[in-house]
């Protein structure tokens, strides 16, 4: 009997305390989410619109972003990019059995509020993409005793690094990038052993990389460059990290050599020191890194040759050497790398031929070695894998023709080979790749006709001035819907303009001086609306100036002198407001230039040569003679006054004379 009052009087506890106890846990979480909500939504925020309200214990478990756990209680925050807008309230540190707090990319504001200590269960810290301000409150987390993962990337904190998260003895993930954090990196962080990832890129941080790093054995990713500005050099003991993949110190003020002992991390895939200001020569013992897929040592102060060593570089794709002073041969084993995809050694003084085998991997991408001094052939087998987009070679010594392979390279989107010694003529599949935008083959010596079929849909750029291409300019032109500049200048184009050529509405700028072009200028230029440039000087051009032009409302430069145009200048130019260069020097122009505010801007060089026309300055002007006017001075010229007198006896005799019966 006294066991059977015991049972009543526990069910009763139950039901009267620990069930209300646990109901109102379920309440309490409900109404802390929904202050959430209305902080983090603020007055130009959207989002969370499934956070209600509701009778149900459980309706706050369903929400988005929330998960709980048997008990219903809410262990996992996860509201990522969505336009919030607001802050983050107090009430966040009563959601105390957080396990990932993950509020990323929500346009969050304000400061951190120190409530967030009493998420003791956090093992997930990310408020990364946000724009938090001010001192981050390290004491916060001292406590967070779990805490594995800590992100604030891309907010706006500031002042020094916090040291507290030196006792987190799980943390394996450590971002603090892409603030505005300042100071130099504490030497306490080589304490926390337990740390994989190390991100402080992208701050104010000064000082000295601290050789004390390398004590974190089990580091997998090191990044600390960009806007960063550290003293000295790349310490050496940064070599024994065995464990790293990753080391990034671009654009961080470091000086020096690259240490020698870099090439001891056997699991390095990728080594980015670009933008900085290291001397000397490349190690050859970066040979060591086997398993490197990323290398640029670009935008430095290296010198000497690329190590022949680097042939045991097999894994790597990208070569990023760009701007140095690196010279010698480009060595003949860069074309032998099998996974090679990007080659990049602009702005060096590289010399001699492109290795004949480059491209035969099948898998280059992008290859760019302008500004160097390299001589020789093209190499044919560059789109062999048909990836080829990126193909930079200007301003180099290069020889022969464009090779016809890469006609049919269908994956190219850039094409500059401009001031080289190149000739021959160019391939017809250039200029009807589908995917390329730019092709710049200007200051070479190309020579023969343009192909009659031209279908580059993509293109937005065609230049081709300074070379010895002749023939007519293609009508096909017209089907470039997308060209904003043509540059056909310093050819031996000849006969007359195509109208169908113009039908090309994004064209801004079009360039067809010091040719041998005649005929007249199509008036279906004005179909090109966007044109704001138009030279078409130096040539053989006649008959009027289309009245047309002056449709082109946002034309700024207009150059047709050296020409044989004649009849006057129209007076619909007056709408021109954007015109602001003008040349109409050397034609057989006639009459009053248009006396309207326009053409009051430009000086009297700009109508120059043309001996029957009236330019602004002048006081005073012969008028225009029309077609009549010119027939009645003639017949005037014809009837002097002394010819009359000289004819009149015999026009009298004649009269005296009597008629024949």
């Amino acid at each position: 009997m006294r066991n059977f009052c015991i049972c009543i009087l526990l069910q009763v506890y139950l039901i009267f305390f620990i069930f209300p106890a646990c109901s109102s846990a379920y309440g309490n979480e409900l109404e802390v989410l929904l202050k959430l909500k209305s902080a983090m939504t603020g007055p130009k925020g959207s989002g969370l619109e499934d956070w209600k309200d509701s009778s149900s214990p459980t309706a706050h478990c369903s929400f988005s972003g929330v998960s709980c756990d048997d008990d219903s209680r809410v262990v996992s925050l996860n509201v990522s990019y969505t336009p919030l807008y607001g802050f983050l309230p107090p009430d966040i540190g009563l959601l105390d059995r957080l396990v990932n707090l993950t509020i990323s990319g929500d346009n969050l504001t304000g400061r951190l509020p120190m409530e967030m200590a009493n998420l003791t269960s956090l093992k997930v810290f990310n408020i990364s993409n946000n724009l938090f301000n001010g001192k981050f409150p390290g004491e916060i987390i001292v406590g967070m005793t779990e805490l594995e993962v800590l992100d604030t990337y891309n907010n706006n904190f500031s002042g020094p690094l916090t040291t507290e998260l030196v006792s987190l003895k799980n943390l394996r993930h450590l971002c603090l990038g892409g603030n505005y954090f300042s100071g130099p990196i504490p030497e306490s962080y080589s304490e926390i052993q337990s740390l994989e990832f190390l991100g402080l890129n992208g701050n104010a941080l000064t000082g000295k990389v601290p050789a004390s790093l390398a004590r974190l054995k089990n580091l997998k990713k090191m990044y600390l460059g960009y806007y960063n500005s550290f003293e000295g050099g790349i310490p050496p003991e940064l070599g024994s990290l065995s464990s790293l993949q990753i080391l990034d110190m671009a654009s961080c003020n470091l000086h020096g050599e690259i240490p020698t002992s870099l090439g001891l991390l056997k699991n390095l895939d990728t080594l980015f020191l670009q933008v900085n200001r290291l001397t000397g020569h490349i190690p050859p013992e970066l040979s060591g890194l086997v398993n490197l897929r990323g290398l640029d040592l670009s935008i430095n102060e290296l010198v000497g040759e690329i190590p022949e060593s680097f042939s045991r570089l097999t894994n790597i794709s990208l070569i990023h050497l760009f701007k140095n002073s690196l010279h010698g041969p480009i060595p003949s084993f860069i074309g032998d790398l099998p996974n090679l995809k990007v080659l990049q050694l602009w702005e060096n003084n590289f010399t001699f031929e492109l290795p004949v085998n480059l491209g035969r991997n099948g898998k280059l991408r992008e290859l760019d070695v302008a500004t160097n001094q390299l001589t020789g052939p093209i190499p044919r087998d560059l789109c062999k894998g048909g990836k080829l987009s990126t193909l930079i070679l200007m301003e180099n010594l290069f020889t022969g023709s464009i090779p016809e392979q890469l006609g049919d390279c269908k994956s190219l989107t850039k094409i500059r080979i401009r001031k080289n010694l190149l000739n021959g003529t160019i391939p017809a599949g250039i200029l009807n790749l589908p995917l390329v935008y730019m092709i710049e083959v200007n200051d070479n010596n190309f020579s023969g006709e343009l192909p009659s079929e031209i279908s580059a849909d993509a293109l937005e750029i065609l230049t081709l001035y300074n070379n010895s291409i002749t023939g007519k300019i293609p009508p096909a032109l017209g089907n470039l819907k997308n060209l904003q500049t043509l540059s056909l200048e310093m050819n031996r184009f000849s006969g007359e303009l195509p109208s169908e050529s113009f039908d090309l509405p994004k064209l801004s700028t079009i360039n067809i001086s010091a040719n041998n072009l005649s005929g007249e200028i199509p008036s279906s230029i004005a179909r090109c609306t966007s044109l704001s440039s138009i030279d078409f000087s130096r040539n053989n051009l006649s008959g009027e100036i289309p009245k047309e032009i002056a449709k082109l409302r946002i034309l700024s430069t207009l150059n047709l002198s050296h020409n044989s145009l004649t009849d006057h200048i129209p007076y619909e130019m007056c709408g021109l407001t954007s015109l602001f260069t003008l040349d109409l020097s050397y034609n057989n122009l006639a009459g009053k230039v248009p006396s309207c505010v326009q053409f009051l801007i430009f000086h009297d060089s700009s109508f120059a040569g043309n001996p029957n026309l009236c330019s602004p300055s002048q006081v005073s002007c012969p008028p225009l003679l029309s077609p009549v006017q010119e027939s009645g001075q003639a017949r005037g010229k014809f009837f002097s006054p002394v010819l009359i007198v000289a004819i009149a006896p015999f026009v009298t005799a004649l009269l005296l004379v009597p008629p024949r019966c």
